[in-house]
């Protein structure tokens, strides 16, 4: 199943397996993190104008989820260098935010309900995942060159 590939009508471009598996996990995450930013805000962890920023408790900043979600739709969609050069910077991206999480001092705030802290968790393995399948996007396109 993973080789199959199909033409995307009038594009000349074709999606793949990798390419529809990605676009999924990280519609999966950017649905994570608007929950998470609702969750913060009715649980009073962050403002309105805070739960997509840099003082986000349980959703990513928006500068970190606009990028992600452009990086995720040309690694999917474009073939040869440019999707690997966007699958590429989508793993790194997702390996930098799940990483400044553990350095941001919101995971695992002493204020949070349990339950708010195992959604920090599945966020950052949400994340990772998304991670782990634009490297594996990056070398499907690279083997394929």
């Amino acid at each position: 199943m993973m080789g199959r590939t199909h033409h995307r009508a009038g594009s000349g471009q074709r999606t793949d397996a990798s390419g529809r598996a990605l676009m999924i996990g990280v519609g999966g995450l950017l649905a994570l993190d608007l929950v998470g930013g609702l969750l913060a805000v009715a649980n009073k962890l962050n403002t309105p104008r805070e739960a997509w920023s840099s003082k986000a408790t349980l959703a990513a900043p928006a500068p970190m989820m606009i990028p992600q979600a452009l990086l995720a739709g040309a690694a999917a969609h474009w073939n040869g260098r440019r999707g690997a050069a966007a699958a590429g910077l989508l793993a790194v991206a997702c390996l930098v935010s799940a990483t400044s999480g553990f350095f941001d001092g919101q995971l695992g705030r002493k204020d949070l309900p349990p339950a708010l802290f195992g959604f920090q968790l599945v966020l950052l393995a949400s994340t990772m995942t998304v991670g782990g399948l634009a490297a594996a996007r990056l070398l499907r396109l690279v083997r394929d060159r």
